[in-house]
């Protein structure tokens, strides 16, 4: 039985991993394509039906992704708050043998899948933040400082002049690491925090 109960706790923390990393995909690239296509107008009219398209994968990623997540982590939730508390009468026992009494192998094992599952999202959204910080300043450069021979698209009915495809790619390029960088942030410090805060508790244990 407790293994079964190891085997049921692993699966949800992975369907929850699992669930949160492609609505975190599919967030970033919806933000991403909107905003090139309706607030920088980055997109031609060519290319449009093609990022209609990938507007449509992010968005089903994110449609996908949320309730999967959302709905083990609310079992997750539910089994901590009626996980058993026990005790131990004995006067003589060691300050050992208490929190093996206190905490059954069960247990341990549940709560280092959990933290294993709270220090990998953490982990997710600080490598998320981390590598496009590092594409921010190269990307600013190409898009606005960089001379480059330049490639040209034809000039467009409602446009004064060639369009520049190495600015406006690099310019794309930096939206994505913006709206990458405002959603990993709060991931990472979200569950940053919540793993202080258990590991603190732990210790007061």
């Amino acid at each position: 039985m407790k293994q079964r109960n190891v085997v049921r706790t692993i699966y949800l923390y992975l369907v929850t991993v699992v669930g949160i990393v492609m609505a975190l995909t599919g967030l970033i690239g919806a933000i991403t394509s909107v905003l090139n296509m309706y607030v920088f107008r980055l997109i031609t009219s060519d290319s449009m039906q093609n990022e209609l398209a990938s507007l449509l994968t992010f968005a089903s990623s994110v449609i996908v992704g949320v309730p999967v997540w959302l709905y083990h982590w609310s079992i997750i939730q539910e089994t901590r708050q009626h996980v058993p508390t026990f005790v131990t009468t004995a006067p003589e026992a060691t300050s050992e043998s208490i929190a093996t009494t206190l905490t059954p192998q069960s247990e341990v094992r549940r709560d280092l899948i959990r933290r294993l599952y709270i220090y990998l999202l953490s982990a997710i959204g600080l490598f998320i933040v981390m590598f496009n910080l590092i594409n921010i300043a190269p990307d600013v450069y190409r898009a606005f400082f960089m001379s480059l021979s330049r490639m040209v698209t034809p000039v467009q009915p409602n446009t004064t002049g060639p369009v520049s495809v190495n600015n406006t790619y690099a310019i794309q390029s930096l939206i994505r690491n913006i709206v990458a960088i405002l959603v990993g942030t709060p991931v990472w410090l979200y569950h940053w925090h919540l793993g202080q805060h258990e590991h603190r508790d732990s210790l007061g244990d």
